[in-house]
């Protein structure tokens, strides 16, 4: 009886995720990451959406200092904090993958090392 559940119990355990395991965000950022981003179209989404908390130099305010945080920071955990938000920030998931790419752009372009 044991012999019969067990291929059973591999098929099920497969098909569910594990603890800590990310089943659609990961999927997302690779999607992203795919993508060539356009960093003046980048500029225009921070603008619109970034500059009130984090500058227009990016050192910060109600946000913290992006140039001291992009720099340090993978292009997958840039994209996480901004697809998931963190803190206060509220998140900017509601952008299109091609926005995320152009924002990450610009991210890299203006504040990176």
């Amino acid at each position: 009886m044991k012999r019969a559940l067990l291929p059973l119990m591999m098929i099920l355990a497969t098909g569910c995720p594990s603890d800590g395991e990310d089943t659609g965000e990961t999927n997302r950022i690779d999607d992203v990451l795919a993508l060539t981003g356009d960093a003046a179209n980048g500029s225009s989404i921070y603008a619109s959406r970034c500059v009130s908390c984090h500058a227009a130099d990016g050192t910060g305010g109600i946000g913290p200092s992006l140039v001291d945080y992009v720099p340090g920071a993978s292009d997958t955990d840039i994209l996480d904090v901004v697809i998931e938000g963190e803190g206060t920030m509220p998140s900017a998931g509601d952008l299109e993958d091609q926005e995320l790419a152009d924002l990450l752009a610009h991210l890299n372009a203006e504040f990176g090392s």
